[in-house]
């Protein structure tokens, strides 16, 4: 079981590159969903290189069980709260848990700051790779070039703030608590890669937009950036069949009066 669990982790160590770079909402939400039984496994059979008390707060994180997570991490070393806490509300943030994500963030979780997720323990990601390299479907040819584009590095990841992921993963509810905890609207889950409303406008998830117009997201941002014809915000919604009352609002005539100056 562990080997095939390697297996999935691995593709989906694969999959999250592609996945920030060129969101698309049915994937994108399908793989949040199809995810979440993989990452709960991890917990749970303490495959992350955390304490197993660590693993037993964010199966319950995921499992949206606030007063069990609160219980476990009164519980952790003091000086450990403050970051299991934040691991905690990003995990719950991925796994569709609002209730857990408002709880945490009253509890002093930030709602605008990464954290550092632990590595996988060293005998495991070693079995994954070598499970890996011998699978058919991927090879060891592919194995090496994903670790050498640092795809499938075993290092403590940076992840979050907690906005583009229920952006990405279409979770209005969670996105809901998070604005109404002042979150950044044009948060990004990496440096290179889109902010949250163009996230949101790819996917053409025409609710998303509109929440995070509403909450003052930069209608322009996009458009400052990328420069090229046919490629503006509006320009990428209409594709996506987002209502004209929404492309208007991500019109940005003033960039292009702007760049002719």
């Amino acid at each position: 079981m562990l080997a095939r669990l390697a297996l999935i982790a691995c593709a989906l160590c694969a999959l999250q590159p592609a996945i920030a770079a060129e969101p698309t909402s049915a994937s994108s939400v399908n793989i949040c969903r199809q995810a979440l039984p993989t990452i709960r496994g991890l917990w749970q059979h303490d495959l992350y290189d955390a304490p197993p008390t660590v693993a037993a707060v964010m199966v319950d994180a995921i499992d949206g069980k606030l007063p069990q997570v609160r219980q476990g991490l009164a519980a952790l070393p003091a000086a450990e709260q403050v970051h299991w806490r934040q691991v905690a509300m990003l995990t719950a943030a991925n796994a569709y848990q609002p209730v857990v994500v408002d709880g945490l963030l009253d509890d002093g979780a930030a709602v605008n700051e990464p954290v550092r997720l632990p590595p996988f323990r060293s005998g495991f990601y070693q079995q994954t790779v070598s499970d890996m390299a011998h699978d058919s479907r991927f090879g060891p040819g592919a194995a090496k070039g994903l670790q050498s584009a640092g795809a499938m590095d075993n290092h403590e990841n940076l992840a979050g703030p907690a906005l583009p992921f229920a952006v990405k993963c279409g979770d209005t509810a969670t996105l809901d608590v998070l604005l109404h905890h002042h979150a950044n609207v044009m948060a990004r889950a990496a440096p290179n890669v889109a902010d949250a409303l163009t996230t949101a406008v790819i996917d053409g998830d025409a609710s998303i937009v509109s929440r995070l117009l509403d909450h003052g997201a930069d209608a322009c941002a996009h458009d400052r950036r990328v420069r090229k014809p046919g490629y503006s915000l509006a320009d990428i919604g209409r594709r996506q069949h987002l209502p004209d009352d929404l492309l208007q609002r991500l019109s940005c005539r003033k960039t292009a009066a702007i760049t002719t100056h």
